[in-house]
């Protein structure tokens, strides 16, 4: 059976007619959904490049193919794109059995409005908050309060109306998106054995912030995001860095991470005269690259405006890494109320910084507890959810093409 996965993601096509992702969705990605499915059909934007990328960043491969859009980004250009992105994807339906809507997202709304003009049966997978991202002061748009309340009801019916649904969180975006039919949670990260470390690993990083606190060294702390928009609030943790540092405290900063507003954050630690403690490190590669900061890092703060269930930081808290986030998305259902502050504040979040960089018994405690969360998303666990929402996908499909079949004989 063939499944079409619609999600928003962004891709890019070479001459070599491969598509590569700079995202975490390259072909080890797509490989969950043969676990259940014999191919699977990507429904995304291909930005078409002369150049080819790296092996590791392609996202094509056997029995994976993309069904490639238009590229466009923002609300105009998808209007000036909307006719040949609606021919191709009413096409794209006639072509395929199964599917699996990454939701929010303009495009898999759009193949959503054909499957449910068709009366097809669907599964969504809900994956961040179009509340939450499109809030104020997110994008500089006068259509932004318009597309924040057509998405969230977009987002809230395509719940309601799926055959199946999940939920990168346990019961977030479940109370603000609630599903009338069977439903589950996992969240899109890997976190295999060998990622998550042991007990004695983990005291010998408690052991290695103490040194830090009690010698000259600067405390370390680390954000990893893209840089493509502002979700992830780098420019709010620059202000914070900047307030703690002012106030006296020997840290340095560690920005992962690439995209258009990069050098808006580094004119940015310019003007707020902190330059010479943040480095700005690009994007690397996900996997061992990420890991390899993170370990070397005291504390991990991700301030985020929106997010589903925020996978940089399980990775920081499987590395046994202290981690300050927002109260948004998923992040109760990862971190103690202590260690989340309101998004978008500064001044609350250099507070929360300072609070914990002289209290090694309690980054101690916040590292300890991390790390038995980080457990409860091992790769074997989830996948078990994972596979069963694809099976159950591939039953309402199933059951679709029988009774239709039995229409007409």
């Amino acid at each position: 059976m063939r499944v079409m996965v619609a999600l928003e993601h962004r891709f890019f096509r070479a001459q070599d007619g491969n598509v590569y992702s700079n995202t975490v969705c390259g072909y080890t990605f797509w490989l969950r959904y043969l676990q259940v499915f014999d191919e699977v059909a990507v429904l995304a934007r291909l930005c078409e490049v002369a150049r080819e990328q790296p092996d590791e960043h392609r996202a094509n491969g056997p029995n994976v193919n993309f069904y490639g859009l238009p590229y466009y980004i923002g609300p105009w250009q998808y209007l000036r794109q909307y006719r040949k992105l609606n021919n191709l994807t009413k096409q794209a339906v006639k072509e395929t059995e199964a599917f699996i809507l990454r939701v929010p997202g303009a495009v898999s709304s759009l193949l959503w409005r054909h499957l449910e003009k068709n009366h097809l049966p669907y599964g969504v997978e809900v994956v961040g908050d179009p509340w939450d991202s499109l809030g104020p002061g997110s994008v500089k748009s006068v259509l932004r309060p318009l597309i924040r309340r057509k998405m969230a009801g977009d987002l809230a019916r395509q719940c309601r109306l799926a055959g199946v649904t999940s939920y990168v969180t346990e019961y977030s975006l479940q109370k603000r998106y609630p599903p009338t039919s069977w439903s589950t949670h996992y969240s899109s990260i890997e976190l295999p054995d060998e990622v998550i470390i042991n007990n004695s690993a983990l005291e010998a990083k408690i052991a290695e912030t103490n040194a830090r606190l009690d010698s000259n060294i600067p405390f370390r702390i680390c954000h990893v995001g893209m840089m493509e928009h502002l979700y992830k609030a780098p420019d709010v943790l620059l202000d914070a860095v900047a307030v703690c540092i002012r106030e006296g405290f020997n840290i340095e900063l560690a920005l992962v991470g690439d995209g258009r507003f990069r050098l808006q954050l580094e004119e940015k630690a310019q003007k707020l005269g902190i330059a010479e403690r943040v480095k700005f490190l690009g994007k690397l590669v996900p996997g061992q690259a990420v890991y390899n900061e993170l370990d070397k890092s005291d504390l991990y703060v991700l301030p985020s405006r929106q997010e589903g269930l925020p996978r940089t930081v399980l990775e920081a808290m499987a590395r046994g890494v202290p981690c300050i986030g927002s109260n948004v998305g998923g992040f109760p259902e990862l971190l103690d109320p202590n260690d989340m502050v309101p998004p978008g504040n500064s001044d609350l979040l250099a507070a929360r910084i300072e609070s914990v960089l002289g209290d090694m018994k309690r980054l101690k405690k916040m590292a300890q507890r991390n790390l038995q969360t980080a457990k409860k998303y091992r790769s074997d666990v989830l996948n078990k959810r994972r596979v069963e929402f694809y099976r159950k996908v591939a039953e309402e499909a199933r059951l679709r093409h029988s009774n239709k079949n039995e229409s007409h004989g």
